[in-house]
């Protein structure tokens, strides 16, 4: 994890902690990892490992997918949602409530057009899963 990646993953975490209106030492408790590590992770210091961001990801309502992203795991099997992705390419010049902004308008107009998240479903699309295995 470069020293940018670890920074970008702490203010994010960080982000996170605040909009759920939990303390560093609330989010220790209830995720089970220690208040310090939170601390260590929300300045950069350390690299999260898949155990801790497991942890995190329901405490914080988030995927562990948008987490793993934001951290630099790579996770080809599930894509993290759109603002993690921007978080991700251009946490450093957007800020975090214009960011929030992008995601709450894109879930509003999948709403609208009653998008799934989840993906097509069986015989939605031309490839089926049984064509798959």
């Amino acid at each position: 994890m470069s020293d940018q990646t670890a920074q970008q993953f702490g203010n994010y975490l960080r982000h996170l902690r605040l909009k759920q209106g939990l303390s560093n030492r609330e989010l220790a408790r209830l995720s089970g990892i220690d208040s310090g590590g939170i601390t260590r992770l929300e300045k950069g210091e350390n690299r999260p490992t898949p155990k801790t961001l497991v942890a995190l990801a329901p405490v914080l309502k988030v995927s562990p997918m948008d987490l793993f992203a934001m951290a630099g795991y790579t996770v080809p099997y599930d894509l993290p949602d759109l603002p993690t992705y921007l978080r991700t390419m251009y946490g450093s010049c957007l800020p975090e409530n214009k960011i929030d902004e992008i995601g709450e308008y894109l879930g509003r107009i999948l709403d609208e057009y009653g998008a799934d998240l989840n993906g097509p479903r069986d015989a939605e699309d031309e490839t089926t899963k049984a064509q798959l295995t």
